[in-house]
């Protein structure tokens, strides 16, 4: 046991600390050759997703119902640590398409992660973000899931941005758009809706 802590654990141990702190210093390196935005506007729209979030989550949402959105969002950066983590609150104004035809209004508070190994190829962020959600009026596509769907619900985004680092102002946008009940805290009624589009930082 100990000869075999000595030759294959130790050393395991003594690879993984350098390949963190190369990690660490090539995040280090990134941030300092990273131009900094602090505004963000993102244009993006898709489908209504059947049936819960988890089946958008497992490839298996259902785009039935012809029910369709597109948004405007305005974003402002309001702390950050290094060219790892911050954090954002974005407004936006949503136009429901076909089945529905109401307006949508949302705040949100965003988390980023923006450190990943394959940036100096294609820079990559991760984002979750929860707010509020409010429509103009009843959504037909909530309705049919539950009768007593309600205009003003939580709401939950789940984003993956792309760019190409020599074009830091532009990213590729996949937006997951949610809203729920939580469980009957915040209204009734919920839907899903998968996006694309583009973020322009400034």
């Amino acid at each position: 046991m100990v000869v075999w802590i000595r030759w294959i654990l130790f050393p395991g141990l003594v690879l993984l600390v350098g390949f963190a702190s190369g990690a660490l210093a090539d995040a280090d390196q990134a941030d300092k050759e990273f131009e900094r935005y602090k505004w963000f506007v993102t244009a993006y729209g898709g489908a209504h997703a059947q049936d819960d979030i988890g089946d958008v989550f497992s490839f298996q949402a259902r785009f039935e119902d012809n029910a369709y959105i597109a948004v405007l969002a305005l974003a402002r950066e309001f702390w950050h640590y290094k060219n790892y983590l911050s954090f954002e609150l974005e407004g936006q104004v949503g136009k429901h398409f076909n089945k529905d035809t109401h307006w949508e209004f949302v705040g949100v508070l965003i988390g980023r992660w923006h450190y990943f190994p394959w940036n100096k190829w294609v820079n990559t962020t991760f984002a979750v973000g929860d707010g509020i959600s409010y429509y103009t009026d009843v959504s037909e596509v909530e309705e049919e899931d539950d009768d007593d769907a309600q205009r003003t619900l939580n709401y939950l985004l789940f984003e993956l941005t792309l760019g190409l680092p020599e074009y830091q102002r532009w990213d590729l946008v996949f937006r997951i758009h949610h809203r729920s009940s939580v469980f009957g805290l915040v209204g009734a009624g919920g839907s899903n809706f998968v996006t694309g589009g583009f973020k322009f930082a400034f």
